[in-house]
């Protein structure tokens, strides 16, 4: 228990009770722990209260992934985020840039030799603002979700993922200066479905791809490794 501390705690101080890079990993050399460069592209249609205003995320960022028992898995994950908005005045035509931050939970509900049904809890948040002369911008969102996956190995070092699942969104946009106001934001699409491919490059590496839809179109790659 000593040892799995340090990440229950900066787990802790992130928020509470998810994304991490991938589907869990399955390593042969009994490895517990992944660590991950992840860069996404995600577009996420944002409900302003009967208008909707397509929202485009960008991260950088890295993530860290342990396993604490043999079916269950703790994640964090955060790094820089870069967001632009149509139709949205106050934002054309700028970049808002800040930081993401979240946590993720994988169990694993069976495990065979050629397939794996596991579920995933993740939730994060996200925080961007724009600070011009006469105008400042700030925008942060809660984002959470609950999902079930597939994995099955279609070669020994190439692995097809998916699944679906349930999330939610809800944050603010905080206007001051010439525009003095708060609006509230959510996610105008609940359900998720997603769609990867892992390839394990040597017996602690991994890379992959992973497209999404529904709350959020998203695009990921990331590289991954085992200790």
């Amino acid at each position: 228990m000593t040892r799995h501390m340090p990440l229950l705690l900066v787990l802790t101080a992130l928020s509470n009770p998810a994304g991490a890079a991938g589907p869990p990993t399955q390593d042969d050399n009994g490895n517990s722990v992944d660590f991950s460069v992840r860069l996404a592209r995600a577009k996420s249609p944002l409900d302003y209260g009967g208008q909707d205003i397509d929202t485009t995320s960008r991260w950088v960022g890295l993530s860290l992934r342990e396993k604490v028992s043999q079916r269950v898995t703790l994640g964090m994950y955060g790094g820089y985020a870069y967001v632009t908005q149509t139709d949205n005045p106050l934002t054309q035509g700028i970049e808002l840039d800040g930081y993401h931050a979240g946590f993720t939970l994988h169990g694993i509900l069976y495990s065979g030799q050629q397939a794996t049904l596991y579920y995933e809890l993740d939730y994060s948040y996200q925080k961007v603002e724009h600070k011009g002369e006469t105008q400042t911008v700030t925008i942060d969102w809660f984002d959470s979700r609950a999902e079930i996956g597939a994995i099955v190995a279609l070669t020994g070092q190439v692995r097809l993922y998916g699944g679906g699942g349930y999330g939610y969104l809800d944050g603010e946009e905080r206007d001051s200066g010439t525009v003095n106001r708060t609006r509230n934001i959510k996610g105008s699409e609940r359900a998720v479905g997603f769609l990867g491919l892992d390839l394990k490059t040597d017996p602690s590496g991994h890379v992959g791809m992973e497209a999404r839809t529904g709350m959020t179109r998203r695009v990921e790659i990331y590289f991954k490794r085992s200790y």
